[in-house]
């Protein structure tokens, strides 16, 4: 098994370690996903669909609920075992950064549409090969999980090349737990993305299963 850093969380003398917190978000997602053959998992999937549409993926690379990237690099931070990425083609290089340790059948779905997988937290993307200039580096549902929003947002935007696009799809204003320890802001999002360029901003009010009428934030930023 690939030995990973785990990054620095938040924690007060009252909480557990930051170990701890780290663990424990981490099992509280590996108990959601299960096998990555469950309900939860085909939903998620689904789902990427609305996320997709709203960072203006399919707009911009849409052909028949696919992406034609048309020779575009990609970097998915946090895509988990249904990235994005499985919607594209005519990439010379799809990446996805996530931290969990996925069933075998998850890696082997990545290896045979082209896709790398480094396991690695957002806030230490500059200690692996996931560290390189992208065309597209993509943020989706991914800050309410991690320790700290703002280094990967910096870990992020070093990762674009110059005239490259970063796209952020984030539920706003939901409650923290175990799992969602970060209660997003537009003004913590906007001023993580400070130096980039705006192209797209919105924050429309949207029903999903498990945000139902919630905000979101979503972006798309250029270098």
């Amino acid at each position: 098994m690939t030995t990973m850093t785990i990054p620095k969380m938040k924690t007060t003398k009252k909480t557990k370690t930051e170990t701890d917190c780290w663990v424990a978000a981490q099992q509280h997602e590996a108990r959601f996903w299960g096998n990555c053959l469950n309900l939860n998992t085909w939903h998620e999937f689904i789902k990427q669909e609305m996320y997709g549409r709203e960072m203006q993926l399919i707009t911009d690379y849409g052909v028949n609920g696919e992406y034609d990237m048309q020779g575009k690099s990609v970097l998915d931070i946090g895509g988990g075992p249904v990235s994005l990425t499985l919607r594209c083609f005519n990439s010379p290089r799809l990446i996805v950064a996530d931290p969990m340790v996925w069933p075998d059948a998850v890696h082997r779905r990545y290896r045979m549409y082209g896709i790398e997988f480094v396991r690695c937290a957002g806030e230490n993307l500059a200690e692996t090969q996931a560290y390189f200039p992208s065309d597209e580096v993509w943020i989706c549902n991914v800050l309410q999980h991690v320790a700290d929003p703002k280094v990967v947002l910096a870990e992020a935007k070093h990762c674009l090349r110059p005239g490259g696009r970063l796209r952020i799809f984030e539920w706003l204003n939901i409650p923290a737990d175990e799992c969602h320890p970060n209660v997003l802001t537009p003004k913590l999002l906007s001023d993580g993305l400070a130096g980039l360029k705006m192209m797209y901003l919105s924050i429309p009010r949207l029903n999903e299963y498990w945000t139902p009428n919630a905000e979101a934030y979503v972006g798309v930023f250029s270098l």
